[in-house]
């Protein structure tokens, strides 16, 4: 019995490479190349699209917010042709995704492809590439017939798989219930034979042997390399006579026309309206420290007291931040976990957990826990910690990426444990490090501390908020500066503190 359990293991295996596992891969740097290319150009016609509904209403005596009336076929080109405009770089070697990856097209021969070779390329890439997008509407099969069930289900329209024609009518309890396992097995079967279908597809377009190269570069015999494979090198053009360096100028220069109307940057605007402030900043520059010591009888509370809450707020979110993010920073640390599929997926998890909460502002989260834990410093707090704990996880993990190996493979070779590793190899290398990032973000969380101070998270944002509202220039600026002194002092004292530490 066992060679016959062997022999089905062995057979259930292979079945499992031929039909289950995927059999292509995409080329790294050619669709890197093509991906940068297609999204220059998308990006070019936003800015066309940008500047002629700009250029309209300032023509037309339409509103300040009209908006030129595209049809939804208009945008579907526009990204069909920018496809085929990034396709036709890429074949013609003017690619600006093909340039910075150093990519050139060579022919059989090894040296540059001819116009016709290129321009036969162009062709069987674009044969491919359909090829492609068929393959992955095949794949895209069973999740539409899902939702079509999904959509009949909810709207109790029946069981059906295709919009509009109902299958099985709803009717007793056992019948609906036989319709819909009927209707769950053929959307598994479907799911199976696109699976296979596009499988084969792409396995045969672009296949996941390295060896093998993809189908357009077999028939054509041609092939996208780096520069450096090149037998002869010609003399290099000039960056203004190459098309692709003109692109990219050309999309600068956008880049700044539309972002100067996107702001509504205005230099006249800036010199004319100059005078306007000047009251506001003769107020600011004389400020009143009536309140520095002093309760301030609305707030209840003085300027130094709010200062030395803000700070203690600031300690206290990095003291908690750093007990949370050290133990995970070794989770999102890919030599420490990617190990094996469960260490992968608990660094992909941890990595993303960090950059979500990161791309959160702090301000955000202090709404967030003014409403959960009401207002005052303790919002505060909590508003810091998590986004500390993101922070310093982050800048922990990459010092954790960036160690010596050298002394985690003797100690690995003298039979230690993951955690001896990690506690004698690891530890003491980023140590130093970790106590830097640590001061370093102190200091920035007593700056952000006055900032959630403005949404009830405490501190002395709560008063600098206050009198602005009551339009008090004078204790306005007598609260910036405070503000000024203390974070100026933080930076100079942590700077020193970390010299001395790296």
């Amino acid at each position: 019995m066992r060679p016959r359990l062997r022999l089905l293991d062995r057979s259930l295996g292979a079945l499992a490479r031929d039909w289950a596992l995927p059999r292509f891969r995409l080329p790294k740097s050619p669709f890197i190349a093509l991906a940068t290319d297609w999204a220059l150009l998308l990006y070019f016609s936003y800015c066309v699209f940008f500047l002629v509904n700009y250029w309209y209403r300032a023509i037309a005596p339409v509103s300040p917010v009209y908006q030129v009336p595209y049809p939804t076929y208009g945008y579907v080109i526009t990204v069909g042709a920018t496809f085929l405009l990034a396709l036709l770089w890429g074949n013609l070697g003017t690619s600006v995704g093909g340039k910075a990856l150093g990519l050139v097209l060579l022919g059989p021969t090894g040296t540059r492809a001819s116009l016709g070779l290129r321009l036969k390329h162009l062709g069987v890439d674009l044969l491919s590439w359909l090829g492609t997008f068929s393959a992955a509407g095949i794949l895209c099969l069973p999740a539409a017939l899902l939702g079509s069930l999904a959509y009949s289900l909810a709207h109790r329209h029946g069981i059906s798989l295709v919009p509009g024609v109902s299958a099985a009518p709803w009717g007793g309890w056992s019948v609906s219930a036989g319709s819909g396992v009927a209707a769950a097995l053929v959307i598994l079967a479907v799911a199976c034979l696109s699976w296979v279908a596009a499988n084969a597809i792409l396995g045969a377009l672009w296949p996941a042997r390295r060896s093998k190269e993809p189908w357009r570069d077999r028939v054509v015999g041609a092939r996208a390399v780096p520069a450096a494979d090149l037998d002869v090198v010609g003399p290099g053009r000039r960056w203004w006579q190459s098309s692709w360096a003109l692109f990219v100028l050309l999309l600068v220069l956008l880049t700044v026309y539309v972002g100067s109307l996107a702001t509504q940057i205005s230099l006249k605007v800036l010199v004319n309206r100059a005078s306007s402030t000047g009251y506001l900043w003769k107020w600011l520059v004389t400020p009143d420290f009536r309140y520095f010591t002093a309760q301030d009888p609305a707030l209840l509370q003085s300027i130094m007291g709010a200062l030395i809450e803000t700070v203690y707020m600031a300690l206290m979110a990095t003291a908690f931040g750093v007990i949370l993010a050290f133990p995970l920073s070794f989770l999102g640390a890919r030599n420490i976990m990617a190990r094996g599929p469960l260490g992968w997926l608990v660094y992909t998890l941890t990595r993303g957990v960090f950059n979500i909460v990161r791309s959160i502002e702090t301000i955000v989260w202090a709404l967030v826990f003014a409403v959960w834990v009401k207002f005052g410093p303790f919002a505060g707090v909590l508003a810091l910690v998590v986004h500390t704990i993101a922070a310093l996880g982050k800048l922990y993990s990459e010092q954790v990426e960036a160690i010596d190996p050298g002394p985690l493979e003797a100690i690995a070779a003298s039979g230690a444990r993951r955690w001896q590793v990690v506690r004698y190899g690891v530890i003491p290398q980023v140590i130093p490090s970790f106590l830097a990032f640590t001061l370093y973000r102190w200091d920035i969380n007593v700056r952000m501390s006055t900032v959630v101070g403005l949404v009830g998270g405490g501190g002395i944002g709560r008063m600098l908020f206050y009198y602005k509202n009551e339009i008090r220039w004078r204790e306005v600026g007598a609260v910036v500066a405070v503000i000024v002194a203390v974070v100026w002092l933080m930076d100079y004292v942590s700077g020193r503190v970390r010299e001395r530490i790296t």
